[in-house]
């Protein structure tokens, strides 16, 4: 009875929760590592498995903040459009 959606109602409010933002001083790495890499954000095997190390983070996590990071700035950089619009226009 109510025992049983009282438990329901609990688990998916931690599960929520846990879906959370990155805490602050993981998301640092992380976009220290894109500034600096502002050009071509793609990081390799080897810079992945640096950030998983530095971050704690699961890989996972890591290739997911790249695509978020990449879809929500990469393209609003002004020298990324500029190449873009001209490759619309042909």
């Amino acid at each position: 009875g109510y025992k049983e959606k009282i438990v329901d109602i609990r688990e998916e409010i931690l599960r929520k929760r846990r879906a959370g933002k990155l805490p602050g001083d993981t998301t640092s790495v992380l976009k220290a590592w894109w500034q600096s890499h502002s050009k071509w954000p793609y990081p390799t095997e080897e810079d992945k498995a640096k950030l998983v190390q530095e971050t704690g983070l699961q890989l996972k996590q890591i290739n997911n903040w790249f695509i978020n990071q990449r879809k929500r700035n990469w393209h609003s950089n002004p020298s990324t459009s500029t190449v873009l619009k001209n490759k619309r226009k042909k």
